[in-house]
């Protein structure tokens, strides 16, 4: 399985590829003068810029991924440690018992 920075390398490396074969591609004469050169000059543009927008979007499921991970960590080390509810609803109960103090006459 590719890491997150050999796929980020490689959209960087298919956008310079694709870019430059754009600005290129208008200037190559034999483009101009070759029907099945000029097809498959585009044709291999197309792939390399459909290959750097899925490695795009494979680093946005990952990240997404990642996210959902670490909130999942963070929250069992804070609000799903069982140390810390029962300290909370300690808590709580001790607030709701000032309460009920301060509101009998």
């Amino acid at each position: 399985m590719l890491t997150q920075f050999r796929w980020r390398v490689a959209g960087a490396i298919l956008i310079v590829i694709s870019g430059g074969m754009a600005f290129f591609g208008v200037r190559l004469p034999i483009l101009h003068e070759s029907r099945a050169a000029f097809l498959v000059y585009w044709l291999v543009f197309l792939v390399a810029l459909i290959a750097a927008i899925y490695c795009a979007l494979l680093d946005l499921r990952y990240i997404r991924v990642r996210m959902a991970m670490e909130e999942r960590e963070l929250f069992r080390d804070t609000l799903g440690d069982e140390s810390f509810r029962k300290a909370l609803r300690e808590a709580q109960a001790e607030e709701a018992e000032k309460r009920k103090h301060n509101n009998t006459p």
